[in-house]
């Protein structure tokens, strides 16, 4: 009797002080890893009005980078930098990070097409696009050019989050991502594909892939062989179209148009375009409409990646008013949307491990949801918010549940763009 006794006592204690221990008064990972936020100072026009209630479109907020550390035992360790890397929200909210988290690439681009960011005023004396730039300019750490083709390099490890290089395109770079393969990175502007190494603290470009489809949001495939692109016409107002492309050789090369079966109920609209392929590599879920003024459910349709010419084979229906960007539970069988709204958003928890895949339910988030991730052990969830200027934190509890955590990390204004990598350590 005084056995179990005992037994049951030390059971207690034990669960008693690992539930203690789990539930840390802050924000923790069970791995060591750092967040990079890019923020777009830009949106501070899109709800600031004049004195006479007029739309300000004058930018008074400057670009900014925030490096979140994250791990086990302490709390977020968090630095924002303002003026020293230009981002935009017109693209994707993704970006690169180097394998061992101690570079992230942040990629600007000064195309603003009829959107509400075109026609801004900006500061004054300052240069905004590459022909305003002065080779001596690129070296100054307080350089935010809005309109600029430019990619910069960052050394996270750095105290200041110092520029260590800056690089100016002839088109116009939306995206960057790291290759699968970890050494090298993908570049997508609105004429070419780029393919970049970091050496000795420098971006050095490897190969340059021409492509006539205009403006791509893409993803690598887990292979590292192929390139899946939803790509926009930037002269007329035209559904967006998609394109799968080999990537071998550090070349992109072009194989086949997307298209949507004839039995699929979905449409490729003009702001179809963000898109990210599974973590298996077989399907890729897709943006219908990435617009935060959408007064629509927006569909997610479905690419199958498995067939000689990839195609829209399924669709999520009704999702969202505006779908924005994905995440893939490392489970496999959990995905999750962000759905676009100005004052209140949602994220949208999806079944992609059901045959066809199925929307399971909505949770709360704040405005204008941008980059989303989760972390390598699949425990948390993080979500970046635009108008919050915030990144939000939810607990993972099971294969398909979410809670969302009361804690969150305050980041630079404007929130763009997310990506997530390892704690870098120094040898």
């Amino acid at each position: 009797m005084k056995i179990h006794f005992l037994i049951n006592l030390l059971l207690t204690h034990f669960l008693a002080t690992s539930f203690f221990a789990a539930d840390k008064p802050f924000i923790t990972t069970q791995s060591p890893i750092t967040l990079l936020s890019a923020n777009d100072g830009e949106t501070d026009v899109t709800w600031r009005k004049t004195p006479e209630g007029l739309n300000d479109r004058a930018v008074k907020t400057q670009d900014s980078i925030t490096v979140v550390h994250l791990g086990p035992d302490h709390p977020p360790i968090s630095k924002t930098v303002y003026g020293t890397v230009p981002s935009t929200i017109l693209g994707t909210p993704t970006m690169a990070m180097s394998a061992n988290g101690r570079f992230g690439i942040v990629a600007n681009h000064g195309w603003r097409g009829r959107t509400q960011y075109s026609n801004l005023i900006y500061p004054s004396g300052e240069p905004v696009t590459n022909d305003e730039i002065k080779p001596s300019d690129l070296s100054r750490q307080k350089l935010t050019p809005q309109l600029s083709n430019m990619l910069s390099l960052i050394d996270l490890a750095a105290p200041d989050l110092k520029v260590v290089d800056r690089l100016l395109l002839k088109d116009n770079p939306v995206h960057i991502l790291p290759h699968p393969n970890q050494k090298q990175f993908v570049v997508g502007a609105s004429e070419n594909f780029y393919v970049f190494e970091i050496q000795n603290g420098k971006l050095i470009q490897i190969s340059k892939s021409p492509q006539p489809n205009g403006l791509p949001c893409f993803w690598i495939n887990p292979k590292g062989d192929h390139i899946l692109a939803t790509q926009g016409d930037t002269k007329n107002i035209s559904p967006c179209t998609m394109h799968w492309y080999s990537l071998e050789n550090n070349q992109v090369k072009h194989l086949c148009e997307v298209k949507i079966n004839d039995d699929v109920d979905t449409e490729f609209m003009d702001r179809t375009y963000i898109l990210r392929i599974s973590l298996d590599g077989k399907f890729a879920l897709v943006c219908q409409d990435s617009s935060v003024s959408s007064p629509e459910l927006s569909d997610i349709p479905v690419v199958d990646l498995t067939l000689d010419k990839p195609a829209v084979t399924s669709v999520i229906k009704q999702v969202g008013p505006g779908i924005e960007s994905f995440a893939f539970h490392p489970n496999g069988k959990m995905a999750v949307a962000t759905c676009l709204g100005v004052y209140k958003n949602s994220i949208a928890v999806l079944d992609v491990a059901s045959k066809p895949a199925k929307l399971l339910y909505h949770l709360d988030a704040g405005g204008i949801g941008q980059g989303i991730e989760f972390t390598p052990e699949g425990d948390k969830l993080f979500v970046g918010s635009t108008t919050a200027s915030r990144i939000e934190v939810y607990d993972v509890v099971g294969e398909y549940e979410l809670r969302k955590n009361k804690r969150f990390i305050k980041i630079g204004y404007g929130h763009c763009s997310l990506t997530m990598g390892p704690r870098y350590q120094a040898k």
